[in-house]
């Protein structure tokens, strides 16, 4: 595990903290964007809302990729985003999850060098793999728990499950910033991709009033093994 970050965005507020990208957009209205928490997960709306529903499956420890999880916590990193899926496929249709992986600070991503995995609709869209397959060599992975064995001496790489629940590792080497979140955008018809730029947000509000029910939400932590049994 990485030691956590001083200056890491999701860090501070999950610790309840305001120097933050979402307290200084929300200012507290709403008080939290998490839709479910585990002693060792959260699920939240991204900023920069491409479309209504985008959400992240983060863990709580820093880690710099979700590459770096072992064992019962890749395991339970598994579940989480399994039954995620469920809920945003039922509630919005296909969707796409990946995650740009970077173990090293100024090789691409998102800026945040916290591990967090993109659960985003397709909205009626093409599903961008074929392209991404052209671009880069990729081996198929048999279940998203693979992601640490097979992404072993990556600096960079792409983890990518398709609309039909392929899942795929991509060796891209160092990519543009929010080089996946562009291509979405591009795909959409909408230039809003750059989440530094997001403002107050009508699509992160309505995501939440929508899947707020779906996840159960409280403001205590859930215990993870019930989600867990929820997905089996």
């Amino acid at each position: 595990m990485n030691a956590p970050r001083a200056k890491c965005d999701f860090c501070n507020e999950f610790s309840g903290e305001h120097g933050n990208e979402f307290h200084r957009i929300y200012a507290g209205t709403p008080e939290s964007r998490v839709l479910f928490r585990s002693n060792q997960f959260a699920v939240l709306p991204s900023l920069g809302q491409i479309l209504e529903g985008y959400l992240l499956v983060l863990p709580i420890k820093h880690f710099k990729a979700l590459g770096d999880l072992l064992g019962l916590l890749l395991e339970e990193f598994a579940a989480i985003s399994e039954r995620v899926g469920k809920i945003l496929k039922d509630q919005y249709g296909p969707y796409i999850l990946f995650e740009h992986g970077t173990r090293s600070e100024g090789v691409g991503g998102c800026g945040i060098y916290h591990a967090h995995l993109h659960v985003v609709p397709l909205a009626g869209v093409s599903d961008p793999v074929n392209a991404l397959k052209l671009r880069f060599p990729h081996t198929e992975l048999p279940h998203l728990s693979e992601i640490s064995r097979r992404s072993a001496g990556l600096s960079s790489y792409l983890f990518y499950q398709d609309s039909d629940a392929k899942l795929y590792l991509f060796d891209t080497g160092p990519l543009p910033s929010q080089y996946m979140r562009k291509l979405l955008a591009d795909a959409l018809g909408n230039q809003d991709w750059d989440w530094r730029s997001a403002g107050r947000e009508e699509r992160l509000l309505a995501t939440i009033q929508r899947l707020s029910k779906q996840f159960n939400i409280t403001k205590e932590s859930a215990r993870a093994p019930n989600l867990i049994d929820a997905v089996q």
